[in-house]
């Protein structure tokens, strides 16, 4: 196919993909999309736009269909009432740090008085900015490796192949709560502000709905195993030439632990798995080379991704606005761990509130209400009163008492 030709195609394929995804989706901004422009971009700067298609058109569409799947996931777990858990990586992180586990910890060192009041510092804004770096800097590296070490490439894509099916097979398997929702929920540790989240929404009201499809994918930890995997081919590429992005790796296992979003033990199953995609890529990699993908074929493999990806996230858009408190996560997924110690947790305000939200959204009002009730004299401030009351005279409304 002439080049000419390829290019054309390539331009009209990606604006029709952000145009669907514009029209289809309330996120403002999508922080793949403009990577792939990014590399949209570097191809034509070095006329590879035959490259562009052949290496990195399945690619891209694969990993931007992954961001569907995890929602797709978080979708079917509430919706097959799948069991999520809360205490097994808690309690190995209290087993290992003692009761007060490092996200509490850093919160206590980085955060000051004013963040709960939304007045931060350059600190927490800093840890922010690493925050959402991890969506776009491992696509990055695979351009540098691309553009300046391209037989290094096919390695890369299947380690990350790798990568995306084992995390997403796992939080098929294991749902798991991070850190701050064990706090926001359970009050199974001391308060933890979510201050990325809040950071982000402040700066673009609702951006997090571009990434945050999955509230309870927390192990692994991706956020780890992404810049881990890039640190191990950087290693193998360029020894200590490569040490300013392990800075950055480590930096990165630092602010997830900070912000709440993951415990060390996510951390070490994320690096784990990245270990193992590693060694499956560049084993992968020795093994005769196939043909490569003609452009034609390249393109129609990417565009059934990406329809496919766009398609899964109308899906789920769909399926979470039609019942919005059913796949909230603090009602929509079933802690099956504290069902299992219900009668331990008689005197948790939060775990009586999630019960009773947890039964509501199913419509075993009178079973709610029992629980609203047992909450109500538990409540420590004026919201958690005013929640609780809310939720009784709600049940007693549907109850006709």
């Amino acid at each position: 196919m002439p080049e000419s030709k390829v290019r054309g195609l390539i331009v009209i394929l990606l604006v029709a993909i952000l145009l669907l995804v514009l029209y289809s989706s309330d996120v403002l901004f999508m922080p793949k999309l403009l990577i792939f422009a990014l590399i949209l971009g570097a191809a034509a700067v070095f006329n590879k736009f035959d490259d562009l298609v052949r290496n990195w058109f399945v690619f891209l569409a694969f990993v931007y269909m992954t961001d569907g799947l995890r929602g797709l996931i978080y979708y079917l777990t509430c919706k097959l009432d799948l069991p999520t858990r809360v205490l097994y990586v808690l309690r190995g992180e209290q087993a290992i740090f003692g009761p007060t586990i490092p996200s509490v910890t850093l919160q206590q060192a980085v955060l000051t008085p004013g963040a709960a009041t939304g007045e931060f510092t350059g600190l927490q804004k800093f840890l922010t900015i690493i925050h959402g770096s991890h969506f776009v800097v491992f696509l990055v590296i695979g351009l540098v490796l691309w553009l300046r070490r391209s037989r290094f490439f096919r390695s890369y894509k299947i380690s990350f192949y790798s990568l995306f099916g084992m995390g997403l097979l796992t939080y098929a398997l294991v749902p798991t709560a991070p850190p701050w929702m064990a706090s926001e929920l359970f009050g199974l540790v001391p308060k933890l502000l979510h201050f990325n989240v809040a950071l982000y929404n402040a700066a673009a009201p609702d951006l997090t709905t571009g990434f945050n499809t999955n509230p309870i994918a927390a192990m692994p930890s991706l956020h780890a195993a992404f810049p881990a995997l890039c640190s191990l081919i950087l290693w193998r590429l360029g020894r200590w030439k490569s040490l300013p992005f392990h800075v950055y790796t480590l930096t990165v296992f630092f602010m997830i632990v900070a912000t709440g979003d993951h415990y060390t033990l996510d951390i070490a199953a994320g690096v784990f798995l990245a270990g193992i995609a590693y060694q499956v890529g560049f084993r992968l990699a020795k093994a005769e080379v196939p043909a490569a993908a003609s452009p034609k074929r390249a393109i129609a493999i990417g565009c059934a991704l990406f329809a496919l990806g766009i398609g899964i996230g109308i899906f789920n858009r769909n399926g979470f606005r039609s019942a919005p408190e059913a796949f909230h996560y603090g009602a929509g997924p079933r802690f099956a761990d504290m069902f299992d110690r219900e009668a331990e947790l008689a005197d948790n305000y939060g775990a009586q509130y999630y019960f009773g939200s947890y039964h509501l959204v199913r419509g075993a009002t009178g079973r709610a209400l029992g629980y609203f009730e047992k909450a109500l004299p538990l409540s420590r401030s004026f919201t958690e009163r005013k929640n609780a009351e809310m939720r009784i005279k709600q049940c007693r409304g549907l109850l006709g008492k």
